[in-house]
């Protein structure tokens, strides 16, 4: 059957359908949202509570293990992970990727209104659980930097004046704010107030009364409802230190001092090589369906119409849009490169331009008919997705190129302009049918496949599937029709002089087809290799990029004055460095961050020489020791101030047993060099007071055990005891004793709490304490007490290599108690030469069925597929000697390498079935066969190769990380060709005999 005879016979309808698809994919392309990559992240719900004052002891007994309890219940849940710090408690539940996340959320819900029933009743509030349906990385930072204001008044005009703008924008999910918080601290005089009979619990009941907003209610008038409102009287700090303790009409100024000041822990400041200014750091996070481009115009806009201070400036610190821009304008010239070389390639072959444009009009209506199905499935403009559209000009050349050059043979014979594009496209019909079927077959495997690679690749796979479809449906119409109607060539019956190329390889041929014992020697012996050079490939699963911004985390020193000085002289190390072109300098909890930009690539050096040259100078500080991470459009792992790169997880039955494992692998893994720095997640031992209450007294006292961790919960605990309005921000209040009291461990024995019978009664008549130490943090992993060792491996060895040498060690250097495992990008990197063995196993399964049920035959698929192994040993062989590591985008080169591949075999078998139907013998067939298709088989491979040397050429944003991805296709395509003309036919003869026992001959 031909089915492009209506196709060629109505060009009115068929040119309607061209314009149909020009008009869709148009209009698409301006409509269709623009992002950097598909989200990668696995679906957590994040459960945490709070529990001011508390150990983490009392977080772990109280709150973790019982939350951990119930949430195993929740069904699709994977993995439970849980930390319990001082006043904190956080549980990470891990969901299978086919879990609806909505209802996951629901059921956790529910699970957690139960559970508060037995949790503590002092909880100030019941647990949260979390799931955010927002990209996890930010978009956009924007600076909000001077060098006069202070840092309140930087924090109002963001809290009142700028969040609230950018929050409005389409879009933006999230505008997240980090800096100096301006609060209000009560810092009382505990001899003082002994002496004047006032209790610390006096202080804080007179402060919560005067700040707290409670609903007062409403009336119904004619007017409409009503509500009542309490008129403020303390709106400042002022109005504080004029709050009246009510029994004795004494003012809280006289107890202390009342002052407004900065948290100095998130002090963060905008450095370049000349000023350095306070700031607040602000990250806008986008919805998942997000547009970046869009939302970055609109920020910008935003910002460009703020009205600010003079002394206030906002800077766009990074903007991930353009790094999409940047994709976008790369990819647009890699299709313009490719078109052209895809063009050139058919001119030279064909000797003539009308039919070589003719073949290329398929390229502009796949793609645009791709953007048009693209958009009515709701994908994005991604680098992942143009680097399908950019690789699908050397895939969806190949059906017209089969096409055309089957109907100019047929014109070459001297049928006409009308018979030819008859007779060509009835003959080829099957063929292209095959080839696009198998085609699409090969991403079957990676669409359906858990993980990482599924998840990433998942729109990448579909788009490239609907281009190669549209594109196997335009040659079987469009082209067809185009040939009978725009056809420049004689129809004299005039055969083209044979190449040299051909001449060679029909002698060449002759002599193989009568070697067949060597020549499967001789494929064997490659298939072999190809397996065990495989194993040799290194791994990185995101190659290294060049993208211009570091992140540089360093420990905290222990005293504020060696923190102040040790941040300045690294301040100053960067100020100096010509490379950088401005950065922040955060101060976190335990640790300094610097988010350095550098300056353009072609002003500096590259960014493993600056980034080597900074760990050299931070490790020379006595003391220091330095993690730098570039940033990356795709990263797997964050970890700010954890030691490393990667993360091995240590298990046991009890926290001492885990601990004692964890320090002796951590020592070892670095004394035997298999790690070039390591540190655990078990902190140095934290120093505690225990506290002990004599419950008799304290109930002869009129107090109860909540009254004793109310006072040292807000007094020590760091909770607030109220809040000051200040527009759409707060200032919080906090108590606590003047500092020369703060210094002593007996503080505790200052403080007093009122009776009710206004008894001023000492915290020491009924408690005392003394000093312990402690972790500060306790970890659990599927309900077993866990720590994490986070390492950085050596640069010279490759990933997966020295991820199985630690493996190794760490097992032997444990009690079998204790379970080892790998985790987070380690653990993927660790599977990924197997899981990509299995994802090409998978991909070449699901071929030969698909080709199985199309030639109804076990032995022609074998036949067809043996070119697999000499594509993928030459995209083994490109990558080692061009020393590119194994990623998942090389992964991917592989899948998409035998795919093309396969093509080959196709045309050859289904032309020679056709010819042994004449009566030709099996040899005189595919001899034969091989010959016809010569020239096809040339032309398509020189087109994908043309398709692909943009990307393995490696120039533009990204190049990088997809130059693995081109070579893998370019240098398995070049080495297979050669020997898959050769291979492919002996088999075929091979097979001959097998075909009338295994299935019927077709």
């Amino acid at each position: 059957m031909n089915l492009s005879a209506p196709f060629i016979r109505r060009p009115v309808m068929t040119t309607f359908l061209i314009f149909a698809l020009l008009v869709a994919g148009a209009l698409a392309y301006f409509h269709l949202p623009v992002t950097d990559v598909p989200s990668i992240e696995t679906p957590r719900i994040y459960v945490s509570t709070d529990y001011p004052g508390a150990s983490p002891e009392v977080v772990l007994h109280e709150i973790t293990i019982p939350l951990e309890k119930e949430l195993l219940s929740v069904k699709g849940v994977q993995e439970v992970s849980s930390r319990s710090g001082e006043g904190s408690s956080s549980i990470t539940l891990t969901f299978d990727m086919k879990k609806d996340m909505r209802q996951a959320v629901i059921d956790v819900e529910a699970v957690l209104r139960r559970a508060t029933n037995w949790l503590p009743k002092d909880l100030d509030k019941a647990p949260e659980c979390r799931f955010s349906d927002t990209d996890q990385d930010s978009i956009m930072t924007l600076v909000v930097s001077s060098q006069t204001a202070s840092a309140g008044n930087l924090r109002s005009l963001c809290e009142n004046q700028i969040i609230p703008r950018l929050e409005r924008i389409e879009g933006v999910a999230n505008v997240g704010v980090f800096g100096e918080e301006k609060n209000v601290y009560l810092r009382l005089n505990p001899e003082l107030m002994a002496a004047r009979r006032v209790g610390f619990n006096d202080v804080i009941d007179a402060v919560k009364e005067h700040t707290e907003h409670e609903p007062l209610g409403s009336i119904t008038s004619k007017n409409g409802e009503l509500f009542f409102e309490w008129k403020d009287t303390v709106i400042n700090a002022k109005d504080i230190e004029n709050i009246v303790i009510n029994k004795n009409n004494l003012f809280i100024k006289d107890l202390g001092q009342v002052s407004e000041k900065s948290n100095t822990q998130n002090e963060s400041r905008f450095l370049t090589q000349n000023s350095s200014k306070r700031c607040l750091v602000l990250w806008i996070q986008k919805t998942s369906d997000g547009n970046a481009v869009s939302i970055s115009k609109k920020v910008h806009a935003a910002l460009a119409v703020a009205a600010l201070p003079s002394n206030i400036s906002i800077n766009v610190w990074f903007d991930k849009a353009d790094w999409i821009n940047g994709s976008i304008s790369h990819v647009e010239w890699s299709l313009a490169l490719s078109f052209l070389l895809v063009v050139l390639i058919i001119y030279l072959s064909l000797k003539r331009l009308s039919e070589a444009l003719v073949t290329c009009v398929s390229i502009p209506l796949s793609l645009l008919g791709t953007l048009g199905v693209m958009y009515c499935l709701d994908f994005s403009l991604d680098l992942l997705s143009l680097l399908a559209l950019t690789l699908s000009c050397g895939f969806v050349i190949d059906d017209a190129i089969v096409m055309l050059e089957n109907i100019a043979r047929h014109k070459e014979q001297g049928e006409s302009t009308f018979e030819a594009a008859f007779g060509g496209s009835g003959q080829i019909c099957f063929t292209i049918l095959a080839i696009t079927l198998s085609l699409v077959a090969v991403f079957i495997p990676l669409v359906f496949m858990p993980g990482m690679h599924g998840r990433l690749f998942r729109e990448f796979s579909c788009t490239l599937s609907i281009a190669i479809i549209i594109s196997g449906a335009i040659s079987l119409t469009i082209i067809p029709m185009l040939c009978s109607r725009f056809s420049t060539m004689s129809t004299a019956p005039k055969l083209p002089k044979e190449s040299a190329a051909k001449r060679w390889y029909a002698a060449t041929l002759h002599y193989v087809l009568h070697a067949p014992k060597t020549v499967l020697v001789i494929s064997l012996g490659l298939f072999a290799a190809s397996f065990f050079l495989f194993r040799l490939l290194p791994v990185d699963l995101i190659p290294k990029e060049d993208r211009g911004f570091l992140f540089i985390v360093t420990p905290l020193p222990k005293t504020p004055s060696q923190i102040r000085e040790r941040q300045e002289k690294l301040e100053a190390m960067l100020q100096k460095n010509h490379s950088i072109e401005n950065f922040i300098s955060a101060n976190l909890e335990d640790i300094l961050l610097f988010a350095v930009r550098l300056v353009p690539k072609n002003e500096r050096a590259s960014q493993a020489e600056i980034v080597s040259l900074l760990t050299r100078q931070f490790n020379a500080l006595p003391g220091n020791e330095v993690w730098i991470d570039p940033m990356q459009l795709i990263r797997l792992d964050m970890n700010f101030g954890n030691g490393g790169r990667y993360a091995l997880s240590v298990s046991g039955s009890s926290f001492d047993e885990v601990e004692n494992a964890t320090k002796k692998l951590t020592q070892t893994l670095v004394q035997k060099g298999v790690v070039t720095s390591a540190e655990s997640s078990l902190k140095k031992e934290t120093p505690f007071l225990s506290l002990e209450v004599d419950e008799k007294k304290l109930s002869h006292f009129g107090f109860a055990k909540k009254d004793v961790q109310d006072l040292f919960k807000l007094t020590f605990g760091g909770a607030p005891i109220g809040s000051l309005r200040q527009g759409t921000y707060s200032e919080n209040i906090y108590v606590e004793l003047l500092p020369q009291y703060q210094k002593s461990i007996d503080a505790a024995s200052k403080l007093y709490l009122s009776t009710p019978n206004d008894e001023l009664i000492p915290l020491r008549a009924f408690a005392s304490w003394k000093e312990t130490l402690g972790p500060s943090s306790l970890h659990r992993l599927e309900g077993l007490p866990s720590l994490k060792i986070h390492f950085t491996l050596p640069e010279n060895v490759p990933q997966n290599v020295a991820l199985e040498h630690l493996e190794r060690v760490a097992r032997i250097s444990v009690p079998d108690s204790i379970q080892i495992t790998l985790s987070g990008s380690a653990k993927q990197i660790a599977s990924a030469i197997n899981d990509t063995l299995l994802l090409l196993l998978a991909a070449i399964l699901v071929m030969y069925i698909i080709l199985g049920i199309l030639y109804e035959s076990f032995i022609h698929p074998l036949t067809i597929l043996s070119s697999v192994p000499f594509a993928c040993l030459g995209g083994i062989l490109t990558l080692l000697l061009a020393h590119e590591p194994l990623s998942i985008f090389s992964a991917v080169g592989f899948l998409l390498l035998i795919g093309i591949v396969k093509k080959n075999g196709i045309m050859m078998i289904d032309c020679a079935l056709d010819l042994e139907r004449t009566g030709l013998s099996p040899y005189d067939a595919i001899h034969k066969a091989c010959l016809t298709r010569f020239r096809p088989i040339m032309m398509t491979t020189a087109a994908a190769i043309m398709g692909a040397i943009p990307i393995a050429i490696g120039i533009g944003e990204s190049a990088e990380m997809l130059r693995g991805l081109g070579l893998v296709i370019v240098g398995g395509l070049a080495f297979s060709q050669v020997l898959t003309l050769y291979v492919t036919p002996v088999l075929y003869l091979l097979f001959d005999n097998l075909r009338s026992g295994l299935g019927p001959r077709t």
